[in-house]
């Protein structure tokens, strides 16, 4: 911030242009003189501390600051540089830029305020701070340090204006607080197959009345960097447009901020076709619902989602919103809502791919972490993953809700209280889904403490059934404190998985007896005890969650037992007794579509 005139520029408020700055004085025609000089001239416009404000009053016949060509303005700083435009009129239909950028003008303003006093409704007029004009031209503006406080929209750009306005505008804004009374802090609208480039750094965007704080047409590239949105009365960020043509460089979203007061955050572009750019937001933070609206290639990096405790919303942080067929990448996330969450990511939208890393979800109300379905196409892969709900009757959720699609889910832990109704795990039928081809594949995960509910739940009201279509190997299930790990809603019948036990001994013995049952997952056992054994139940002696498994255990004598027919044990041969000395093992498969066990 310069406290001095640079040398080598002009001073609006020197002779012959004689601003006064004393917050009565309209100062609009020693304004406009001074730029055309600073233009003529090619030098620096230098605006220095007034002694009150500079009052710039527009009519319908001196409707704006015209920079027709090349200039940059510098004030004395923000805090002691105002210029205050208002409008003379009470006329309607004619709308006010307070600074027009011609098209093709290489345009920089930087250290003062730009405010308004009227706050009047659109309705009456639109009123723009800078008003970015399209051309057939490149052009580069920077807004630096500034502060600009109401107008209809503060920096403004159309897709018409000049020739075919198509040409680049490259606008930078860096260290600015935005506000808007009513709309738009930042809009820039483009011609199709144009492109512009908008880069915001260091800034804050907020509180507006109506519509987005920022939006863009999808075919201009974008760069946010430690940039605070919020207060916007719809999307914070909206990229979307009707008539859209090209493709961007790139649309980036850096260590933003997105605040709890935003109606809604992010939602990226939906075209007819989507561009190869995927959308990149990464090491943000969301401090709201919804957050993210996804409708074209899409990266979300090291982001953190959470709500308010006071917030009455319960939609996704991030929603599969429309526009397939699309992929996405969710990796090294924490999603830790202080409200209800229905569920925290929703991705049931048909055709599309999604691959989530290493991220964290946590619960401590009534909720589901993650839907998924809607499309026999979908393909998702859960990796590294923690899905944790407190362990206190006040906190219970749903893990995964599946409906359809082929899902791959390695090493994610799941921990604490499931929906008591429902389960960690929601296998859910409708008419669409699960299609022939779905799947649910789960390996090397551990499921610890869960409680409430169960570890599946089956609910499958529609003809198409999750049975035999999930499974997996190499899973832990360590201090189960609910019933059983499967229940069945509707239909009542049994639904099929094919889980194996983890190919490891069990670290406590089995006691031997005519009925077993073997409430841990591993694919050895001592017995003791001498006993015939007819009957093995995995987990409940009811046998509802047999089921479930399918695999291999290995039974070893501790003390002489002996296998027996009769029960769910099928001896080969057809054999009615298999006597099994001490020191001696047993081999046994589980099919669970069939429902006994034989010897391996």
């Amino acid at each position: 911030v310069l406290a001095t005139q640079p040398p080598a520029s002009i001073n609006v408020m020197d002779a012959p242009y004689k601003a006064r700055g004393d917050g009565t004085t309209n100062d609009r025609a020693a304004f406009q003189a001074a730029i055309d000089a600073a233009i003529d001239a090619k030098l620096p416009l230098w605006v220095p501390q007034p002694p009150q404000f500079y009052r710039i009053a527009l009519d319908p016949d001196h409707d704006r600051l015209l920079v027709s060509d090349d200039l940059t303005i510098v004030g004395a700083g923000r805090t002691t540089t105002t210029l205050r435009f208002t409008v003379q009129t009470s006329a309607t239909g004619h709308h006010y830029p307070a600074i027009f950028v011609a098209g093709g003008a290489n345009f920089q303003i930087a250290d003062l305020r730009l405010e308004e006093d009227l706050h009047q409704t659109p309705d009456q007029f639109e009123f723009y701070a800078v008003f970015f004009e399209a051309s057939g031209t490149k052009s580069a503006c920077l807004v630096e340090n500034v502060d600009i406080d109401g107008f209809t929209s503060c920096l403004y750009s159309p897709s018409s204006g000049v020739g075919d306005a198509r040409g680049e505008l490259f606008l930078a804004v860096r260290n600015c607080d935005i506000k808007p009374w009513w709309q738009h802090g930042i809009a820039m609208w483009t011609a199709p197959n144009g492109h512009k480039r908008l880069h915001v750094y260091d800034s804050y965007i907020h509180d507006n009345q109506y519509s987005h704080l920022v939006y863009s047409h999808p075919h201009n590239s974008i760069h946010l960097e430690n940039t605070r949105l919020d207060g916007a009365s719809s999307w914070a960020f909206h990229i979307q447009g009707t008539e859209v043509a090209g493709d961007p460089e790139y649309q980036r979203f850096i260590g933003c901020w997105f605040g709890p007061r935003n109606s809604q955050g992010l939602i990226t572009q939906a075209r007819a076709t989507v561009a190869a750019t995927q959308v990149e937001v990464r090491n943000c933070l969301f401090e709201g619902q919804p957050s993210i609206q996804i409708r074209s290639d899409m990266l979300i990096d090291g982001c953190y989602f959470t709500s308010p405790q006071d917030s009455a919303k319960d939609s996704p942080f991030i929603g599969a919103y429309s526009n397939a067929p699309w992929q996405a990448t969710i990796r090294d996330c924490i999603f830790a809502p202080k409200t209800n969450a229905l569920p925290q990511i929703d991705l049931r939208l048909e055709n599309i791919e999604v691959t989530l890393e290493n991220c964290q979800f946590y619960n401590q109300r009534a909720g589901t972490m993650l839907t998924l379905g809607g499309g026999a196409a979908n393909r998702y892969t859960l990796r590294d993953c923690v899905f944790y709900n407190r362990p206190d009757n006040a906190s219970q959720a749903i893990s995964i809700d599946i409906e359809n699609g082929q899902t791959i889910v390695d090493n994610c832990r799941f921990f604490g209280r499931a929906i008591g109704d429902r389960g960690a795990i929601v296998l859910r039928s409708s008419d669409t889904g699960p299609s022939a081809d779905a799947s649910l594949q789960l390996d090397n995960c551990t499921f610890q403490n869960i409680s409430g509910g169960t570890l599946f739940f089956a609910l499958m009201p529609s003809a198409n059934s999750w049975s035999g279509k999930f499974g997996g190997g190499n899973n832990r299930i360590v201090n189960l404190q609910t019933s059983k790990p499967l229940i069945m809603a509707e239909p009542p019948g049994p639904v099929y998985g094919r889980l194996a036990p983890v190919v490891a001994a069990s670290p406590t013995t089995l006691p031997a007896g005519p009925v077993m049952v073997i409430s841990s997952n591993y694919d050895a056992y001592e017995l003791l005890g001498a006993a015939d054994v007819a009957t093995i139940h995995w987990w409940t002696a009811d046998g509802l969650s047999n089921p479930l498994f399918s695999g291999a255990i290995t039974l070893k004598a501790g003390v002489p037992f002996a296998l027996v027919s009769g029960g769910n044990i099928q001896l080969a041969g057809g054999a009615a007794r298999r006597d099994v000395p001490a020191g001696a093992s047993v081999r046994l498969s589980y099919d669970s579509a069939q429902g006994f066990w034989s010897e391996a």
